[in-house]
């Protein structure tokens, strides 16, 4: 193992020289408006559009984006009475086709590039709030009609996955467990389809009936994991949000501790033993003073549908045994897997104001820190489209170097769970 003096001085030495790279020298964002969590994280653009009257009235009027959705309502109210209470028949003809998410964006596309209101949409509501930052090079037009293509697609895919049991990214612990046969079921999207198919229908946005069919499939299934904890400034995260606005982060080599979570194998063990070992070996790093904050993540994962997640237990843990103080642990109760661990750290890096052109530390077992520093890159680019942090160093085999980037904060609700 190299002199940790000397790899952590060439560690601040390269992170002060990747300062002028342009994901340094972005300004932090600040959390998002959470008024409906799941909304909001999944489906961002919804949630702006819903803030806009001008918006939703310029887009009711284009002709384009009508006859899209008179056709769409005329195809369902024939095709849902001859699905006889079949469910899933239901959700198919629910489910928005390529052709007519394309008709919608390149609506939305022109629109917003000639409408004020929907212009406003986007550069007032959508780039601050930076959910989208691989698409902040577009034109307002172009960045609203990809962000409807990624939402439409992810709406799609609830509906496939949580409605009619398609595979999801992780089958073992992401899965449909509802029945879509059963009564409860029935009634439940019926009414959904009630509800946007009266006299008012047509006032509503044009993506609503989709969305509302979504959103009652995740809450069948008991999949509303994105949005708990949530606004976490607000709750779990309240202490250390207030210290890190008083943080002398001069006087650490570090920023923070990343630990992810190791999730046990019963659903009656609330912290699993490598849990432990890794908050273990973070308490010792923070009592090194090698940063200031602890940041542990680690979502509802394992078994499928737990109870605990595996980073609010690892901040129990800290604070009992360890005596690490409640402000400084930062929690992230949403990460399903190691690429979204690293990629929610990177994520609460940037909203919550910590330095992110000073590198962190994330600690675990040996195996895992060296996947995170070498396998686990390319699976981001695979799995997210874009690397949510980049490789500093090494520090030991249980210790890696890292930066944060600002790619970190794409929505991505093809995993609805952790979007």
């Amino acid at each position: 193992m190299l002199n940790s003096s000397l790899v952590r001085n060439a560690a601040v030495v390269l992170a002060f020289a990747l300062m002028s790279s342009p994901a340094s020298a972005q300004s932090h964002p600040v959390p998002l408006r959470m008024t409906q969590p799941i909304v909001d994280k999944d489906f961002y653009l919804f949630s702006a559009l819903d803030r806009s009257a001008a918006a939703q009235q310029a887009i009711a009027a284009d002709p384009e984006i009508a006859r899209v959705i008179a056709a769409r309502r005329e195809l369902i109210s024939y095709t849902v009475p001859r699905c006889k209470g079949v469910v899933v028949c239901q959700l198919h003809a629910i489910t928005w086709t390529d052709e007519d998410i394309l008709d919608v964006s390149l609506a939305l596309q022109r629109l917003g590039d000639t409408d004020p209101a929907l212009k406003a949409v986007v550069d007032t509501d959508l780039r601050p709030a930076m959910v989208y930052p691989l698409l902040a090079k577009l034109s307002s037009g172009q960045m609203l009609a990809r962000a409807w293509d990624i939402c439409a697609h992810g709406l799609n895919d609830i509906i496939a996955v949580y409605g009619e049991g398609a595979a999801p990214r992780y089958p073992e612990i992401d899965s449909i467990s509802f029945d879509m046969t059963s009564d409860a079921a029935k009634r439940r999207i019926a009414a959904v389809i009630a509800a946007e198919s009266g006299a008012d229908a047509a006032a509503h946005p044009f993506y609503e009936l989709t969305l509302q069919t979504a959103l009652a499939l995740l809450d069948l299934n008991h999949r509303d994991e994105a949005g708990r904890h949530e606004p976490m400034e607000e709750g779990v995260n309240k202490a250390a949000v207030a210290a890190i606005a008083t943080t002398a982060w001069q006087t650490y080599p570090y920023t923070v501790i990343v630990v992810p979570g190791a999730g046990p194998d019963d659903r009656e063990t609330a912290l699993s033993k490598g849990g432990l070992r890794r908050i273990t070996l973070a308490a010792q790093a923070y009592d090194a003073k090698q940063a200031p904050f602890i940041l542990v993540s680690g979502g509802y994962v394992h078994p499928s549908q737990t109870r605990y997640s595996e980073a609010i237990e690892m901040k129990r843990a800290l604070i009992a045994q360890f005596h690490v103080p409640e402000a400084a642990i930062i929690v992230d109760p949403h990460a399903r897997h190691t690429t979204t661990n690293m990629r929610n750290a990177a994520r609460e890096m940037f909203r919550y104001g910590i330095p992110t052109d000073k590198p962190g530390l994330v600690v675990s077992d040996a195996g895992q820190v060296a996947s995170i520093l070498t396998q686990q890159l390319p699976r981001s680019e695979l799995e997210l489209g874009y690397a949510p942090y980049t490789v500093v160093g090494k520090l030991s085999d249980t210790e890696g170097i890292f930066l944060p980037l600002i790619d970190s904060l794409e929505e991505d609700p093809a995993d609805p769970l952790d979007p």
